[in-house]
């Protein structure tokens, strides 16, 4: 790999997420199951347009379906009223449980007080909003450790190996999410405490309010593009050298910003390259996101991303649908972390994405 500047005038942005399991569009989705069971379930999900959301729900109706149960999913537009008036729908038809994968806590309170005037069953996934009582389809935390580690190791690999002072390294922590997201706290606090224990300095952004690029969830992917693209164009700053996007919204708008022209300049084809056609380009960020969606996984193909950290939603599918069962039961159900991260680079891409089904070729083509 073309050696970099030294790590001594590197920087990093640190970009935070607001939210991993939410979306960007106003579209809402329902399927329900029509085979005979011991009664319905309904599914609320925060959004049909995040594959981490949409594999989960996938995996949840055929878990549920294969125990007997119907079920009604249906995925909300980003929108927390519309959640909270889903839930309230699945209530009043008489639906016997409900999971959500609540949006907020304003969408967890709503949907909490409707199935409680029901009497209906509800069970908490997905995300740290509930106090210890939510079965977790993925822990923030570890995936915040997780992106930091691999962000480190990947600036590792790409500075001067006979580096004098390896304790100069910059860090500039300046691109989050939706500060008031517990998840995006958490996946805060976990990466910076890595990178505060490595050669590391940060500089700027190190609170999760002050490097917010949204007020809702549904515009962090366009805010995180927005915030890259001025972290590149402002004349006069440093260059931000590497990129670590906490979360799959964030990620992508930082994929957007780094490899596709800005509608709004007629000058760089993107936030990295120079305006000068004479001008040595300076090299490409070293970054590291989440998520496994298309664009995401295709930056990592491509050598854009430098790893991307990983959540199979699917496994959390069982635990759910046994929170289900007990629930229904009369039981309390038993809280659970979420499946593991992983740490995924360039080379595992087939194994992990098309081997497993998460992705199909043709979401890689082009």
């Amino acid at each position: 790999m073309t050696s970099r500047r030294p790590l001594s005038r590197a920087l990093l942005v640190f970009a935070a997420v607001a939210l991993a399991l939410a979306g960007c569009t106003s579209s809402t989705r329902t399927e329900t199951a029509t085979n005979d069971g011991a009664g319905v379930v309904g599914v609320a999900l925060p959004t049909a347009d995040d594959l981490a959301v949409e594999r989960l729900g996938e995996a949840l109706r055929d878990e549920l379906r294969a125990r007997g149960y119907r079920v009604d999913l249906q995925y909300a537009a980003g929108d927390a009223r519309t959640q909270i008036s889903q839930v309230q729908n699945m209530v009043t038809k008489g639906e016997e449980a409900v999971v959500l994968v609540p949006l907020s806590a304003d969408a967890l309170d709503g949907a909490r007080a409707a199935a409680d005037g029901a009497g209906a069953p509800l069970v908490t996934a997905g995300r740290a909003l509930d106090e210890g009582g939510a079965v977790e389809a993925f822990d923030p935390a570890a995936t915040g450790r997780a992106q930091a580690t691999a962000l480190l190791e990947a600036l590792a690999r790409d500075d001067d190996a006979a580096r004098d002072d390896p304790a100069t390294v910059a860090i500039v922590a300046g691109v989050a999410g939706v500060a008031e997201d517990p998840e995006a706290a958490a996946a805060h606090a976990a990466a910076t405490e890595v990178l505060a224990a490595g050669p590391v300095r940060i500089i700027a952004g190190a609170d999760l309010e002050s490097a917010a690029v949204a007020d809702l969830p549904r515009d962090v992917e366009i805010a995180g593009e927005e915030r890259v693209r001025a972290l590149y164009g402002t004349p006069g700053s440093e260059t931000p050298d590497a990129i670590l996007a906490l979360g799959d919204a964030v990620g992508r708008g930082v994929v957007t910003a780094l490899t596709t022209p800005d509608p709004d300049a007629t000058a760089s084809p993107s936030p990295t390259a120079s305006a000068d056609p004479e001008a040595v380009p300076p090299p490409p960020p070293v970054v590291v996101t989440s998520g496994g969606d298309a664009l995401t996984v295709r930056a990592l193909r491509n050598g854009v991303v430098a790893a991307t950290v990983f959540v199979d939603t699917r496994a959390g599918a069982g635990p759910v649908a046994d929170a289900v069962v007990a629930a229904l039961d009369g039981e309390e159900p038993t809280p659970s972390a979420g499946p593991p991260p992983t740490t995924v680079e360039r080379d595992a891409v087939e194994s992990v994405f098309l081997e497993s089904g998460w992705l199909g070729a043709e979401d890689l083509s082009g």
